[in-house]
């Protein structure tokens, strides 16, 4: 019988506690329920936690040892090793064996539903979290007035997969983040609830399992291929941009989407593009991403981008100073990736030329170091005549005619498209702005009112946006 000390029980429930605002009540009684897992042992190295037999075990230690032992260190001011052991059942205590409380009943009933996880939703479940990048999570996800609304949404349909939001499509540049959010919607969503089968692909893994089941012939290879689709709970794929002018693939995903939503399982999507303009996509595909609910992510802001950098160091033993974090803040607008990147570049170089202190870093240091990075993303940038050049392009006007005072109805509109495009899509102040187009502040006040009330109320519209930002992000 292992030494079991109710001291350690005091402790055990107190850290129980401490685990739900880490993890959530539901996490915490679906892995560690009451009378379920028990405290085994404790020492000054070591805390020992006991399973009953087939409680997959190796799951619960891959994904919430750590946190077991953040939150017993916070508890004891002492750090120890947390070892997950399985136990016989008769090993637990006498009062986890009495089934008369409702906190045991509820104890039962949480082991029994464990027990009822099959081997394949097991094996999905660890395959789906093998594929996702451990530190794609919500809680990582630095959240600004660009991602807001995306993330909220995110977050509610990883709550309440199939219930609304469905299907969920996400649009944006590359690197703001969209594989963030569905990678941490996958996660949350398996970790709130075991028995959910999540499947995160991307279309290109979604094409190619598609090619293996045409190439192998047979109803049954397709039968299989389309059966592991509909079982599934909670769909994720990414880049679905990819799937344009490929009709066969469209096909099955559209099956797949048409099933899904009658069945009340969750999709999400992303792609570097709004459905009704991408090239090749069908439209009876396009009309089912738009019954659901599309977000679009757009390039963050200076306080924003300062405060990704602070949470990408977190983990980092020496801190830069803020100064340095403000000026690759200042200097990398335009990508997410890349601005993660010029810090971890950073880094390393201070790792292997260290200083005795990091306050020494000096912005010629960094323009050094990671100059490249900062040409990259001016490439990347935008300006308000940048940006004038591609709407006199696309509408057939001249620049000089944009910023005159012209009220031709050829003229006025697409100035006021530029003036919303110029705000939407650069740093750039409204007196900045109107300086650009020799207006006055209210003036182009008024003119992105205008266009933002015809977005909200012309499909049409808004596709002709959303297209002229793409080719102006892809010619930039």
């Amino acid at each position: 019988m292992p030494n079991f000390d109710s001291n350690i029980s005091i402790l055990w429930s107190q850290c129980l506690e401490g685990l739900k605002e880490r993890l959530t009540a539901n996490v915490v009684q679906m892995w560690f329920a009451p009378g379920v897992v028990i405290p085994v042992s404790m020492d000054d190295d070591k805390f020992l936690l006991g399973f009953p037999p087939n409680s997959f075990i190796d799951w619960a230690k891959d994904n919430y040892r750590e946190s077991v032992e953040r939150v017993l260190t916070e508890l004891t001011g002492h750090f120890r090793e947390v070892v997950f052991v399985e136990r016989a059942q008769e090993d637990a205590p006498e009062a986890s064996k009495e089934p008369s409380s409702a906190a045991n009943v509820a104890s039962i009933e949480a082991s029994e539903q464990k027990r009822s996880i099959t081997s394949d939703d097991l094996a999905q479940r660890k395959e789906t979290l093998n594929t996702l990048n451990k530190l794609f999570t919500f809680d990582s996800f630095v959240v600004g007035g660009n991602t807001r609304f995306a993330y909220n949404s995110c977050r509610e349909v990883a709550a309440h997969p199939g219930e609304s939001k469905n299907p969920l499509f996400i649009h944006g540049p590359s690197g703001l983040g969209k594989t963030h959010l569905l990678q941490a919607i996958a996660r949350d969503v398996v970790e709130r609830d075991p028995h959910k089968v999540v499947v995160y692909l991307t279309s290109e893994q979604f094409g190619n399992l598609y090619i293996e089941a045409v190439r192998a012939g047979g109803t049954q290879r397709m039968a299989e291929f389309r059966q592991r689709f509909r079982r599934v709970d909670v769909l994720l794929i990414d880049d679905v941009q990819f799937f344009g002018g490929r009709e066969g693939m469209q096909e099955e995903f559209f099956h797949t989407v048409h099933e899904r939503d009658n069945s009340h399982k969750q999709i999400v999507c992303e792609s570097d593009r709004l459905p009704q303009v991408t090239p090749g996509l069908e439209k009876r595909l396009v009309s089912r991403f738009e019954s659901g609910l599309t977000v679009d992510i757009t390039p963050p802001d200076l306080q924003t981008r300062v405060a990704i950098l602070e949470e990408k160091q977190h983990s980092f033993t020496r801190k830069l100073p803020n100064d340095i974090l403000e000026y690759l803040a200042q200097r990398i607008k335009s990508n997410v990736r890349n601005l993660e990147g010029s810090l971890l570049t950073l880094q390393a170089y201070l790792d292997m030329v260290p200083l005795q202190n990091y306050e020494e870093v000096s912005k010629s240091l960094v323009d050094k170091v990671v100059g490249n990075k900062f040409e990259v993303d001016a490439a990347m940038q935008l300006t308000v005549n940048r940006i004038l050049e591609f709407v006199a392009h696309r509408y057939d006007v001249r620049i000089q005619d944009l910023k005159g005072k012209g009220r031709q109805s050829e003229i006025t509109m697409p100035r006021q498209i530029a003036m919303y495009l110029s705000r939407k899509l650069t740093e750039k102040s409204l007196p900045e702005i109107a300086a650009g187009f020799d207006k006055s502040h209210p003036t182009v006040l008024h003119s992105i009112s205008v266009v933002e009330k015809k977005i909200s109320s012309s499909e049409d519209f808004r596709a002709e946006i959303a297209d002229l930002e793409r080719k102006i992000f892809e010619n930039a």
